[in-house]
């Protein structure tokens, strides 16, 4: 075989240290804060696989801050299982290789699972030095030194009295001595650290010169505490809460999904927030995953803030969020279903929770209600609705009318609502976020009659004048209708309350899109090819309805003024006024309309003839 077809050795790639740290700081990790988190989670895991071996080991991890020199260090010491030097060789200085794949445990046991969490320490560290003791029989203390630049140093130490376990010490750069700082790194390692269920303490300074060991983890999981009462447990919730999430919270929710090895706690909120904006602290095998973390819980699930710790669910590599597999999957959906069932259980109850939840977060419980037949049935019966009666319960309007009208708008409610109200129609506003699709979701639900309010419900109930009335202003009505053909509206005169009131403006839906096609063929005859023109074509009611009120006295005097430029003036202000009172705004041509009628009202008010005055001396 010829040198040429030879088969050349394998070599390994290299690896820059350098750049490998600014991936993993600018590309991997949050920021830099998370090497306290790294560290605690190797010590962790070490412990892990030496109580494996030996349950009776102590389990315990100790921080201390210090300078060198006027450098910043920080001493990590945990009792693990240790290193040799061949193990140390291998895993310290191979990036993506992890002592978890080698034991027998399996990589569920470990927090850490890829292999590079000692290298997330040089965003902070010029330098790690790594003084182990195996719990292998007979094995020699090692010590591991790694530097920034890539290079590192591996020794046996000369037996000694070293405890079987880890020291991991770490050697501030000149830009990241404040994250070595003491306060800082109490912060932190209370923040990922808190739950673990081992023996953790920093050591703190007392006073200016003396210093002692301060434990920051806990025993118990807050939620599983035991507590005296359901009522002193509720206040040790609530205090948790206020700690960690920073509000008092209405009440608590607690949640349990045992096959998944997920338990926790969700804090319903004292105020309304915006829906997304849930964001949930996750804990894995009790260290802190992250505290913005939405992936948990449903969308719909804003109104709470959660406390979740499991066993089961798998971090990503940068271990700041949940990896998106079936055990995510099923978690969320059993946690949204004990927050529904206790939505179910609580809601209609009448208690002082049940009317502050519904109060404050009505609008979590319309989104839940949009893809849930049960939420949606009570939605209808506890969460009150604007209505022309006042806020009422769709089904307490259902039971009393028989049927649910509703208007999609604000602006047709605001146009409808007082004449409405003035002829016992119980109109509900479905304006509102959520409020229309909920109400087309009724409308399929056995039992239930919604429909959108068309003009002739409206018409329906208003009055008729005396027919000597409207025989007397049959002529004016015409007229009316003459002058505003312009604007597809027709005009009727009907009694109504309140007489304060002088003309509403109805709609009808259907008429109101043929309107905005007679706009849009007009601005652009030749787009639609002659499409829109064979839809105006075809025969329909005006889309408009102005109805003068006879029992208001502006009414009365437009109609005595027929025929005269005042009328005009009159009934296009009146028109326009119903316009606005609708909740619409005015065209630039409607503006000056309104502009014309004005004036034509003050010039036709001018121009009268002043009365004689009784002053003789005049």
């Amino acid at each position: 075989m010829s040198d040429a077809l030879r088969p050349r050795p394998a070599d390994r790639f290299q690896v820059d240290l350098v750049g490998m740290v600014d991936l993993l700081s600018h590309h991997l990790y949050s920021g830099p804060q998370v090497y306290l988190r790294e560290l605690l989670q190797n010590a962790v895991d070490a412990i892990t696989a030496r109580r494996a071996e030996a349950t009776d080991t102590p389990a315990r991890i100790r921080l201390s801050c210090f300078e060198v020199d006027g450098v910043a260090s920080l001493e990590v010491t945990d009792t693990g299982i240790g290193l040799t030097l061949a193990e140390a060789g291998e895993l310290l200085a191979t990036i993506g290789r992890s002592s978890k794949r080698e034991f027998g445990l399996g990589r569920a046991e470990f927090i850490g699972q890829f292999g590079i969490g000692m290298m997330a320490a040089f965003m902070v560290a010029d330098q790690i030095e790594v003084v182990s003791r195996s719990a292998r029989p007979g094995a020699a203390p090692v010590r591991w030194v790694g530097y920034a630049d890539g290079t590192f140093e591996l020794a046996e130490l000369p037996a000694s009295t070293l405890e079987i376990g880890s020291r991991v010490r770490l050697t501030a750069r000149r830009d990241a001595a404040h994250w070595l700082d003491p306060e800082t790194v109490l912060g932190l390692a209370t923040e990922y650290g808190s739950l673990l269920p081992l023996d953790v303490a920093i050591e703190v300074p007392v006073g200016t010169e003396g210093t002692r060991w301060r434990r920051i983890s806990a025993t118990e999981l807050p939620w599983q505490q035991p507590h005296e009462s359901p009522q002193a447990r509720a206040a040790a919730l609530a205090a948790y809460c206020e700690q960690v999430f920073g509000f008092t919270p209405l009440g608590h929710i607690d949640l349990s999904v045992p096959v998944a090895g997920v338990s926790g706690v969700a804090f319903i909120l004292p105020q309304a927030v915006t829906p997304g904006s849930g964001r949930h602290r996750v804990y894995v095998k009790r260290m802190l995953l992250g505290p913005r973390i939405d992936q948990v819980l449903p969308d719909w699930a804003f109104f709470v803030r959660a406390v979740v710790n499991s066993d089961s669910l798998v971090p990503t590599a940068s271990r700041e969020q949940v990896h998106s597999d079936e055990i995510l999957l099923a978690t969320r959906e059993a946690l949204a279903d004990q927050l529904k069932n206790w939505a179910l259980s609580t809601l209609d109850s009448g208690t002082t929770l049940a009317r502050q939840f519904i109060t404050t977060h009505h609008l979590a419980l319309r989104a839940l209600a949009l893809s849930d037949n049960d939420m949606l049935d009570l939605v209808a019966a506890v969460v009150p609705f604007e209505t022309t009666d006042g806020p009422l319960p769709l089904a307490q309007v259902a039971s009393v009318s028989g049927e649910l009208l509703y208007t999609t708008t604000t602006e047709a409610y605001r146009r409808v609502a007082a004449v409405a109200r003035g002829q016992g129609l119980v109109v509900v506003n479905a304006g509102y976020v959520y409020d229309a699709d909920l109400l087309a979701r009724l409308q399929q639900r056995p039992g239930w009659r919604v429909r959108e309010l068309v003009s002739g419900d409206l018409e329906a109930v208003l009055r008729l004048p005396s027919a000597e009335r409207e025989t007397a202003t049959a002529a004016a009505v015409m007229a009316a209708r003459d002058l505003l053909a312009g604007e597809d509206c027709d005009v009727l005169l009907r009694v109504f309350e309140p007489s304060l009131v002088p003309a509403i403006l109805l709609r009808d839906a259907e008429g109101e899109h043929r309107r905005e096609l007679d706009r849009e063929r007009r601005a652009a005859p030749d787009r639609w090819s002659g499409l829109l023109d064979a839809l105006a074509d075809q025969p329909t009611r005006r889309s408009r309805t102005l109805v003068l009120n006879d029992a208001a006295d502006v009414v009365g005097k437009l109609i005595g003024a027929t025929g005269t430029p005042v009328f005009d003036a009159g009934l296009r202000s009146l028109y326009l006024s119903a316009v606005m009172l609708a909740g619409e705004g005015l065209r630039s041509g409607e503006v000056a309309a309104l502009n014309s009628a004005l004036s034509g009202l003050l010039d036709a008010s001018l121009a009268r003839p002043t009365a004689p005055s009784d002053d003789p001396g005049e």
